[in-house]
């Protein structure tokens, strides 16, 4: 490598994470008699989304997690998609609801997300759990942003009192998360989007640069502080030579000449939001079973 940039790689903190995560399956599973499970409901044959599905079926078997897989027809309707959650809502089995990433665009995601009981949003995108996290109350959090300022807080600054973080995206699912994060650990953030004017000034001047827009390449080496932290939350899908490719917002090879830190796509991010996600289940499952209320009340008696 030309520069002195320390490549993020993310797998290894998430195969750690995952066997934290099957320790507390065994436990939940051997103390209180409880099978923690994942419902994933699936609408349609996207093959790009049934391989990020079956990526999470897979971790969530190497972390003890019980998965249901629940996938509906194309041209199912909203209307029956959200009997199909709401069936799950009040299943005192299933933990955690997943509703994959890429609905169809004529789908209104919001509606069937907002239909996931809050308490089984282990993604963290209901409005509820936005607001809970707007206002420092512990809730779920959506997991890339989660993931992205775990890797900073591991890797680069345990405690980034001060450090002026730039976020680039201002996205419910990860710009605005990142931030709320990044303000909660003392940083000073400014957020920007893919149209602010003069980006590369701003950001020219975070110790942490959080790109999440989702818009393949934007980062370049001119939007990076020598020796800052680089941050890829996002996610394109682009065809190259015929092949579909999952590219980041950042231009890997060209920013790891500048930066400090980078976290690649894939790789980076992506296995630690899968951990967190498996993480946030069991989190679920000890919440809606009262455990961690039950033991404060046991310590006080």
């Amino acid at each position: 490598m030309a520069s002195g940039a320390r490549v993020i790689e993310g797998h290894a903190t998430a195969r750690e994470m995952l066997r934290e995560v099957h320790q507390a399956v065994h436990d939940l599973s051997e103390e209180h008699r409880l099978t923690v499970t994942l419902a994933i409901v699936v609408v349609g044959q996207d093959a790009a989304t049934l391989r990020l599905i079956e990526n999470k079926k897979a971790r969530a078997e190497e972390a003890g997690v019980r998965t249901q897989l629940h996938t509906l027809p194309q041209e199912t309707s909203d209307e029956e998609i959200i009997t199909v959650i709401d069936g799950l809502n009040h299943d005192g089995s299933v933990h955690g609801i997943l509703v994959q990433h890429y609905l169809p665009r004529y789908r209104d995601a919001r509606r069937l997300i907002e239909a996931v009981d809050p308490a089984k949003d282990v993604d963290g995108f209901h409005t509820r759990n936005a607001g809970l996290l707007a206002n420092d109350v512990p809730a779920f959090v959506p997991c890339e942003a989660l993931a992205g300022i775990h890797l900073i807080k591991r890797f680069v600054e345990p405690r980034p009192v001060g450090w002026h973080a730039v976020v680039v995206g201002d996205t419910h699912r990860t710009g605005r998360p990142a931030a709320r994060l990044l303000l909660s650990e003392r940083c000073t953030v400014t957020v920007c989007n893919e149209d602010t004017r003069d980006l590369a000034d701003i950001s020219g001047q975070a110790d942490i640069l959080v790109a999440a827009t989702n818009r393949a390449g934007m980062i370049r080496a001119r939007h990076v502080k020598p020796g800052a932290a680089v941050v890829d939350l996002g996610r394109s899908r682009i065809t190259v030579n015929d092949e579909l490719r999952i590219v980041g917002d950042v231009r890997f090879d060209e920013v790891r000449e500048v930066a400090g830190w980078v976290t690649p796509v894939p790789g980076g991010v992506g296995p630690v939001a899968i951990a967190m996600l498996m993480r946030n289940v069991v989190t679920a499952c000890r919440r809606q079973n009262r455990l961690d209320e039950k033991a404060r009340h046991a310590g006080a008696a």
